[in-house]
């Protein structure tokens, strides 16, 4: 029987079990409704997102009627600036942090760094529990079922006792588990496959560098998992004590060891600052109302020199200076704003290093990487509200220094947000690296224990 035959014959005996069939249709199924989920969750966000430019409008029209004839400060007041960071295609693939950050922000003239942590209430129970989005499947459930596949693959038979018998026959033993496995491992690429095909059709998504990227990550993750579950089952043991050491395996490098590596990372890296940022900027206002007036207007003056001339008035209210007192909040908390997003950067970047030590890690980040729902989206985000606020701030200024009233104000071409565009992906060489170099490790200890048992042995 050549190995074409054998090849096919366990891929019927294999296909066969109505187990199987089970396994993958609710697999499938579960991976459907990831996708529903990821949709329902992008459509969300992008109806909302559609709705603000409308909105925007109608506020500031009513702004603008109701504070007619009135400085121009005083609107200014309560005039809502929106801000969006609308989601990518692949956000429906990867929901990664878009479900707990905010992706629409709308800001006032005021202190910006009071304004750049709300968002929108969530049901802590829905958070705790997370979302199953199709990652999710890919990461968690994919490999869970390959361990399902193959756990007995040789033990099941030594314990039958048909090993024996298929070792009698002028075939390589080594090579013969290894089409076995194979058969397996196909069945489950097959179906990978064939979700992420679906994941293409159902959600709209570009076929593109980010399609291959995505695919050349998930091929090698599930690649690896296939690896080392090749080398455990060489050692052996009876098929209860291999799925007992597998699923362990699964539990630690999906749950323990991420839960483990996250506690360390904020232990190692904790950012007080967001708790001081706020302290920080609402001191540095609120005690600028029992400081003399012209030391607020000269260190304003330090920053925006070309307003010195403007006339003002140090006996009464005046809206340049409660502006004033707004920017000089903001430059009090400039030192721990800038040490909080430094410090973000810093775990996003040992998050990174950890993940090339735990392949589960290195998948789901580089997903939400490559779907731009990582904590280095949202914090370009802020970035770029910050950069928006300070455009808007100094489009108003003049109208604010000049004292003129609302009508004065050029209010229909006032700064807009500008959504980031999205620069090309880019290959992550590092993460196929760690995820290559585990597949081969692992398969290479596998093969050679194989070799020990089958050849050496025989």
């Amino acid at each position: 029987m050549d190995y074409r035959s054998i090849i096919l014959l366990e891929a019927r005996q294999f296909l066969r079990g109505r187990t199987i069939l089970v396994v993958l249709v609710s697999v499938f199924i579960l991976g459907c409704y990831g996708l529903y989920h990821g949709r329902q969750v992008r459509d969300h966000q992008e109806t909302v997102i559609s709705a603000i430019p409308t909105i925007e409008q109608e506020h500031t029209a009513k702004n603008i009627s109701y504070n007619a004839g009135k400085p121009v400060g005083g609107p200014l007041y309560y005039q809502y600036f929106y801000t969006t960071n609308p989601p990518t295609p692949w956000a429906a693939f990867a929901i990664g942090q878009r479900d707990v950050n905010p992706y629409h922000l709308k800001v006032k003239m005021l202190a910006i760094e009071g304004q750049l942590y709300d968002t929108d209430l969530s049901n802590p129970v829905t958070l705790l529990a997370g979302n199953l989005d199709v990652a999710f499947v890919f990461v968690f459930l994919l490999p869970l079922v390959m361990i399902v596949f193959c756990y007995n693959t040789l033990s099941g038979e030594e314990e039958s006792g048909v090993w024996k018998i298929v070792r009698s026959m002028p075939i390589s033993p080594v090579r013969l588990l290894a089409m076995k496995l194979a058969v397996r491992f196909l069945t489950l690429l097959v179906l990978a496959v064939f979700l992420f095909f679906t994941a293409h059709v159902w959600l709209g998504l570009p076929v593109g560098l980010t399609s291959l990227y995505m695919g050349l990550v998930l091929f090698l993750y599930l690649l690896c998992w296939f690896s080392i579950i090749a080398w455990v089952i060489t050692w052996q043991r009876s098929s209860g004590m291999n799925a007992v050491i597998l699923v362990s395996i699964w539990i630690g490098l999906t749950i323990l060891l991420p839960g483990l590596a996250n506690t360390l990372l904020n232990s190692a890296i904790p950012v007080p600052e967001s708790f001081e940022t706020t302290v920080a900027q609402r001191q540095g206002y609120h005690e600028k109302w029992d400081r003399p007036v012209m030391e607020t207007m000269e260190r304003f003056y330090q920053v925006y020199p070309q307003y010195r001339n403007y006339p003002f008035s140090k006996d009464t209210f005046s809206y340049a200076w409660y502006y004033a007192m707004q920017l000089q909040g903001d430059e009090a908390a400039v030192h721990s704003s800038k040490t909080l997003f430094d410090k973000l950067g810093q775990r996003q970047l040992w998050a990174n290093r950890v993940g090339y030590l735990l392949p589960t890690i290195n998948a789901q980040q580089q997903l939400n990487h490559l779907a731009r729902t990582d904590l280095a989206d949202h914090i370009s985000y802020l970035t770029a509200v910050k950069d928006y606020h300070r455009e808007v701030r100094e489009y108003f200024y003049p109208y604010i220094f000049r004292h003129q009233v609302t009508e004065q104000a050029d209010w229909l071409h006032m700064p807009v947000f500008r959504p980031k565009v999205f620069a090309a992906v880019t290959l992550p060489y590092s993460s196929l690296l760690s995820l290559f170099v585990f597949t081969i490790v692992c398969g290479g200890l596998g093969w050679r224990r194989s070799r020990r048992l089958f050849v050496q042995g025989s």
